[in-house]
C-alpha cells in the first residue's frame, strides 16, 4: 500500500511514542498537515511563535524521557526556532526538529523564503547546534533518514537532530515497511569491567570519599542505582545544579548542589580533604566547580562516569575512565562492592551521624533566618520555603535562568529528579514555554514554573498556548520590575549605575487574564499558601504574580569570585 513519505513519517513518530508536536504552520508544511490529519495518534500543538515551540518540544521530552518534536515553515519559521534547538543541544535534550522546505523544482530561482543554499541555508544553520542535520532529497531516502535521526537523538550522548523538508518530497508516495525501534536503535550499557573493579577498590579503601552526580543520571535513569551504592558505602553525596534532585536531598548523606548558587555544605566538604571523587555522569563546567578551582581534586583518585568519552578527563585530570551508561556501569560497581561488606563495616568506618554533624556545622542554606521573614514585600527567601511546605511532592518544576533559578537552586530542596532550568544556554523565556509541553507530557502530575517578570514578557504570551490545548500549568512570577540576575551580575561590575535592567511594573495577572488564564496577585507572606492549591485543584492554567522585595540579592557572590580567581589565574599564567 502506497503512502506519503509525510504520513510513514508520521508513522515513525507514532512509533517511537509521540503523542505532540509543536509549532507554527506555514506554506511549505501543507502536505505534513494533509497527512496529520489522516491520523489521530499525535496532536499538533499550535504556538504563539517557534522559539516558544522548541521549548515545548523541550520541556515536553525533559519530562517524558521521550523524544520532543517540533515543526516550523521554511525561512523565519526556521529561524526563529534557533535558540530552543540550542538550548536543547547545550542540555543534552533529545529533539526532532522538522522545518518545512521549498520544492526541489524551484531551488535556486529566488523563491519566497527559500531556505536552500541558495536562500538562508536552513542546514547549515541548525548543522553546528544539533547532532544531525540534513535535507531529504529523495522521497527514498526519508525513512532511512528518518531512523537515522531517531537513533543520533536518541543514543549515546543525547541530543537534537534537524531534518529539512521539502514540499513535494513530503506528499510523494512510496512503499515502505515500518521498522519498529528496536531495529534500528541500541541503548549503550558498555563499560571496562576491570576499570570497575579498580575503582570500587579505590571507593572501599577510601577514608574521605565523595560523589558528585550530574544531569547524565538523570538522562540514563540511574537515580536508584546512585542511592544504592551511596547508602552500600557510606559516601556523601552532592550534585550538580542541573542534576539538582538526582539524591533526595533530604538525604542524610545529601550534602545538596555543589557550585552555582549551591550548598555551603557541598563546597566545603568536595574542595575539602576528601581523597576519592566519584564523579557521574557530569561534564564538570564552570557553574559546578566555580569556574574550574584546583581544589576540586582529590588527594588520591578521581572517578568519573560518562557515556560520552569526550567529556572525562576534558576539565580535570582522571585517574580512573569509566566510559558508559551510568545505570549499567554504577549496577556494575554495586555488584563489585557486595563482596567488600563482609569485611567491612561503612556504619562505623564512615558513620552517617557525622555528615550530619558536619551540615549542622555547616549548614546548607544561607541568610536562613530570612526564610522565615514576614515582611513586605515578600522575600524571595520566605516565598520559596512556603512553596516548599506547599508544594505537593510530585510536582515538577521549571525555572527561567533568572533570580528565581538563583533561589531555586539553593532554597527548594527535592527528593526526585523533578526540577528544570536551561542551564547551558541559559535562554529567557524558557521555562515560560517549556512548562506547557511538560504539562502534556505529565497531565496527572502539578507543573510550576518559576519566573522573573522580563522572563514572563519574553514568553508569557505562551500561556494562551497553555489555554488553548487544556494543558493547565501554574506560573509564579517574581515581580521587582527588573530583569534582576542581569542587573544583580552587573552590579559587581557597575555598582548601582546599571544599564538597561529596569522598567515599569506590568500587572502579570492581568495579562493572564487577558489571555484567558486564571490571574492572581500576591504581596503578602502565607498568600501563596491558600493560591496555589486553589490554582492546581482549579486545572485552569494561572499564573500567580507576586510582588517581592527588589533589594534581594541571590546567593551569586561565591560564584562570582570563582570567575576573579579564574581571572587571576589566567593572568598569573
Amino acid at each position: 500500500m502506497k503512502i506519503t513519505t509525510a504520513g510513514l513519517m508520521l508513522q515513525y513518530l507514532e512509533s517511537a511514542g509521540v503523542e505532540y508536536i509543536f509549532g507554527i504552520p506555514g506554506t511549505t508544511l501543507v502536505p505534513f498537515f494533509a497527512a496529520i490529519n489522516n491520523q489521530k495518534a499525535i496532536k499538533p500543538i499550535l504556538t504563539k511563535h517557534e522559539e516558544g515551540a522548541a521549548f515545548m518540544a523541550d520541556g515536553y521530552a525533559r519530562v517524558s524521557g521521550n523524544i520532543g518534536v517540533c515543526y516550523a515553515t521554511s525561512g523565519p519559521g526556521a529561524t526563529n526556532l534557533v535558540t530552543g534547538v540550542a538550548n536543547a543541544y547545550m542540555d543534552n535534550v533529545p529533539m526532532l526538529v522538522i522545518t518545512g522546505q521549498v520544492p526541489t523544482s524551484i531551488y535556486g530561482k529566488g523563491t519566497l523564503q527559500d531556505s536552500t543554499k541558495e536562500g538562508v541555508d536552513s542546514v547549515a544553520m541548525f548543522n553546528p547546534m544539533t547532532r544531525y542535520s540534513a535535507m531529504i532529497m529523495s522521497k527514498y531516502k526519508m525513512p532511512e533518514m528518518i531512523r537515522d535521526a531517531f537513533r543520533i537523538a536518541l543514543s549515546g550522548k543525547k541530543g537534537p537532530v534537524h531534518i529539512s523538508y521539502p514540499k513535494d518530497i513530503m506528499e510523494a508516495e512510496i512503499e515502505d515497511t515500518l521498522l519498529p525501534p528496536k531495529t534500528y536503535m541500541v541503548k549503550a550499557e558498555y563499560f571496562d569491567r576491570r576499570l570497575v573493579i579498580d575503582a570500587v577498590e579505590k571507593l572501599v579503601h577510601a577514608k574521605k570519599p565523595a560523589m558528585l552526580i550530574g544531569s547524565g543520571v538523570t538522562a540514563s535513569g540511574a537515580t536508584s542505582e546512585v542511592l544504592e551504592l551511596a547508602e552500600m558505602l557510606n559516601i556523601p553525596v552532592a550534585t550538580t545544579p542541573k542534576g539538582k534532585g538526582a539524591f533526595p536531598e533530604n538525604h542524610a548523606l545529601s550534602l545538596g548542589v555543589l557550585g552555582f548558587c549551591g550548598s555551603p555544605a557541598a563546597e566545603e566538604y568536595i574542595f575539602g580533604d576528601i581523597d576519592v571523587l566519584l564523579v557521574v555522569g557530569a561534564g564538570l563546567n564552570q557553574l559546578t566547580t566555580f569556574s574550574w578551582d584546583p581544589k576540586l581534586v582529590p588527594s588520591d583518585c578521581l572517578i568519573q562516569i560518562d557515556i560520552d568519552p569526550t567529556q572525562i578527563g576534558k576539565n580535570y585530570p582522571i585517574n580512573i575512565a569509566l566510559v558508559g551508561d551510568c545505570a549499567a556501569v554504577l549496577d556494575e560497581m554495586s555488584f563489585r562492592v557486595l563482596r567488600y561488606l563482609q569485611d567491612h563495616d561503612f556504619d562505623k568506618t564512615r558513620p552517617i551521624e557525622e555528615i550530619s554533624k558536619f551540615k549542622q556545622k555547616t549548614g546548607i542554606f544561607l541568610n536562613k533566618e530570612k526564610m522565615n521573614s514576614q515582611a513586605i514585600p515578600i522575600k524571595p527567601q520566605a516565598l520559596i520555603k512556603e512553596l516548599q511546605e506547599i508544594m505537593p511532592r510530585d510536582a515538577i518544576v521549571f525555572a527561567d535562568p533568572s533570580n528565581p533559578m538563583c533561589w531555586a537552586v539553593h532554597y527548594l530542596q527535592f527528593e526526585k529528579p523533578n526540577f528544570f532550568c536551561p542551564f547551558g544556554l541559559a535562554p529567557m523565556g524558557y521555562a515560560t514555554a517549556a512548562a506547557v509541553g511538560a504539562k502534556l507530557a505529565a497531565p496527572d502530575r502539578p507543573v510550576i514554573a518559576l519566573l522573573g517578570d522580563g522572563c514572563f514578557l519574553m514568553n508569557g504570551m505562551e500561556v494562551a498556548t497553555a489555554v488553548n490545548h487544556d494543558a493547565p500549568a501554574v506560573w509564579i512570577v517574581f515581580n521587582n520590575a527588573k530583569l534582576g540576575l542581569v542587573h544583580e551580575l552587573q552590579k559587581y561590575s557597575l555598582g548601582e549605575k546599571t544599564v538597561s535592567t529596569l522598567f515599569k511594573r506590568i500587572n502579570c495577572a492581568k495579562v493572564a487574564e487577558g489571555l484567558g488564564a486564571v490571574g492572581f496577585t500576591i504581596e503578602r507572606p502565607g498568600e501563596l499558601s491558600r493560591v496555589l492549591p486553589e490554582a492546581i485543584k482549579s486545572q485552569k492554567p494561572t499564573v500567580i504574580d507576586v510582588i517581592i522585595d527588589s533589594e534581594e540579592k541571590p546567593p551569586l557572590d561565591r560564584w562570582v569570585k570563582g570567575v576573579g580567581e579564574l581571572n587571576a589565574r589566567l593572568d598569573y599564567l
